[in-house]
């Protein structure tokens, strides 16, 4: 039985890996303008959001300090924010007192009236194929958030109350 070398690797060119992975974003409808790069920052971002430190972050994807932080670590410092906020920077579970507080949604709509409609315009915008504008994920998210807002704007407005009767 006669064993075969293996086969030699061919190189990728960038043209083929650019259009690879065009095509796996477009099939969710995912625009991004940084396609060959795009899994540089979200790898940054991710190794962020668990705390792992800025060098080792930088290591990994052999970085230089400008590059890092201008195009790869958008997100502010966790440390920083978590202690100007007076919580303690170690661990990862705190206590939110305003959290305990559920207001009702009939009192949340009464805030930012017109933000419940706009979630049914973007899939109709979405689904309308004449339309040149279509919904991205920043639409969506900024969504989401201002119905967060409006919540924890009620919550922190109760317990505003004894500064600010």
């Amino acid at each position: 039985m006669k064993i075969k070398p293996p086969r030699q690797a061919q190189k990728w060119s960038y043209f083929s890996h650019r259009g690879s992975i065009d095509k796996a974003l477009s099939s969710p409808g995912i625009r991004s303008n940084k396609n060959t790069h795009i899994d540089c920052g979200s790898s940054a971002r991710m190794a962020g959001n668990v705390c792992a430190n800025v060098d080792q972050i930088r290591r990994q994807g052999r970085w230089n300090n400008t590059t890092i932080n201008a195009a790869y670590l958008t997100n502010l410092p966790r440390d920083l924010v978590r202690s100007m906020a007076g919580f303690p920077t170690y661990g990862r579970f705190f206590y939110i007192a305003r959290a305990a507080l559920d207001p009702p949604t009939s009192l949340c709509k009464k805030l930012f009236p017109a933000i419940g409609e706009w979630p049914d315009r973007l899939v109709v915008k979405e689904l309308s194929t004449g339309d040149p504008i279509q919904p991205t994920v920043a639409e969506n998210a900024f969504l989401q958030v201002i119905m967060m807002f409006r919540k924890t704007f009620i919550q922190d407005s109760v317990l505003m109350m004894d500064f600010r009767p």
